[in-house]
């Protein structure tokens, strides 16, 4: 069975890690980009459109025009989430201090803070995360660490943060 994916992309770094997924794909399924008009039309009256449409094309038309019949499939896909704790021994500043470290390092982009926890989106070759850091304490400094995503970036942002952490707390 085959889907149309309409996917919109806000920026053109966006849209070119769109277009490497699509190539990477080719060789494990059919994937066709269609040149020309794409469009998705929703009508009782398929047929009436279908022969005006035909009788503006130049040619011949059944050549130039591909009809699939879709519907819509509902977005099930779940972000996958993993979680880290720690108590540090260090004082808040200090654990502060490593964390934005750390994020920089992973190149992560501060997004907002809520009542808990401060939000980082981080772009990796694996794909977009999201890290929510949740510190607590003072001399002791616990750190709750939330991470979600699809696909692999989870698992590679556990790993690299894991280690960080270990390697910061001489574990």
């Amino acid at each position: 069975m085959g889907y149309i994916i309409f996917v919109s992309y806000e920026s053109d770094a966006e849209r070119k890690r769109i277009d490497y997924l699509v190539d990477k794909w080719s060789s494990r399924a059919k994937i066709k980009k269609p040149r020309g008009f794409v469009f998705l039309i929703d009508t009782e009256k398929v047929q009436e459109f279908l022969e005006e449409l035909f009788s503006k094309l130049e040619g011949n038309a059944e050549e130039k025009v591909e009809i699939y019949k879709v519907e819509e499939v509902i977005k099930k896909v779940k972000a996958k989430r993993k979680s880290l704790e720690y108590t540090i021994n260090e004082e808040r500043k200090v654990v502060e201090r490593f964390m934005e470290y750390l994020l920089s390092k992973l190149n992560a982009s501060y997004a907002y803070s809520d009542a808990l926890a401060k939000v980082y989106e981080v772009y990796t070759r694996k794909g977009r995360g999201i890290v929510r850091v949740i510190l607590r304490g003072n001399h002791k400094t616990d750190v709750a660490l939330e991470i979600e995503g699809y696909g692999d970036v989870v698992d590679y942002l556990v790993e690299k943060i894991d280690d960080e952490l270990k390697f910061f707390t001489g574990g």
